[in-house]
């Protein structure tokens, strides 16, 4: 392989990996604090792009604007999404809730990825936003301006998040339901609250990511579970509950996708299982994992 190709492959697999990163981070954070694995992660992010395509087509808005208007939306759909379907189970016994919860989110998937494709806005499954970034050149390397910029706004939201986590009395209190629900109980903690305010926070940074997912690349109704699972194992890749590692499973998945996408792109979906199996048979607890 050309050493240009090769710069250009890896430097593709970070910027995608970084994107990967910021949703697989929204989802572990909902499943740390509430236990719950949301099955439904994947579809609010393909909804979410879709809905930057029509603010983007209909009204004429910068794509990025766009992006702007749309995820802080899906901050209030995620906290109303714990209030109304998975807050009524809290009454259960733990392993029934949990298993009721993760039903009612793959049931909601469901629901979302059957109504997007019924409704098809428009007439096209494939939505993607067309917009031109002149492309930057070093030598014989093509950066690609346009996910750049989009790299760049995922590191400021990942790092914003962490520090909204460690110095804001609702990030400790986020924390300490994560490391001790009892303990966060008796310290009086509403752990209702937290856990609506991690499925806000979650489903924000998933809509985020569909936004700049439509801007790059493009949304169908059918990504979103594939999309979900592929969080999944980034966060076990990563360790369970080490967002650092969790980042860093998200831009490993991503290099090993252009990677291996460039000689064979069907085996480029199927990469993220391939890591996840060769990592867990060395680190069993994850990259980071404690």
């Amino acid at each position: 392989m050309d050493l240009a190709i090769l710069v250009q492959l890896l430097i593709n697999g970070i910027l995608l990996g970084g994107v990967y990163a910021m949703a697989a981070v929204g989802l572990s954070l909902i499943f740390g604090v509430s236990g719950v694995l949301n099955l439904a992660h994947g579809e609010f992010l393909m909804l979410s792009g879709f809905f930057v395509y029509v603010v983007y087509d209909r009204l004429g808005l910068n794509p990025f604007l766009a992006v702007a208007l749309v995820a802080p939306c899906f901050f209030v759909v995620g906290y109303l999404f714990e209030m109304g379907l998975i807050r009524p189970l809290a009454l259960r016994k733990e392993h029934v809730r949990l298993a009721s919860a993760t039903l009612v989110t793959l049931g909601v998937a469901l629901i979302v990825e059957d109504a997007t494709s019924f409704a098809s806005l428009g007439g096209s499954f494939e939505k993607s936003v067309d917009i031109f970034v002149p492309t930057l050149v070093l030598g014989t390397v093509f950066l690609p301006s346009l996910k750049l910029v989009i790299f760049a706004v995922v590191l400021a939201l990942i790092a914003a998040l962490f520090l909204f986590l460690k110095y804001t009395y609702i990030g400790l209190a986020v924390q300490a339901v994560t490391q001790n629900r009892r303990g966060a109980v008796l310290n009086g903690v509403n752990t209702f609250r937290i856990n609506a305010i991690a499925f806000g926070i979650g489903t924000f940074m998933a809509a985020a990511a569909g936004g700049f997912e439509v801007i790059h690349s493009a949304v169908a109704p059918d990504i979103g579970l594939p999309l979900t699972l592929k969080y999944l194992s980034i966060i076990v890749m990563g360790g369970l509950g080490s967002f650092a590692g969790v980042a860093l499973g998200g831009v490993i998945i991503g290099l090993g996708e252009a990677l291996v996408g460039f000689y064979n792109p069907a085996w480029g979906q199927t990469v993220a299982y391939l890591l996840l199996v060769a990592i867990l048979l060395v680190r069993p607890k994850g990259l980071l994992g404690k």
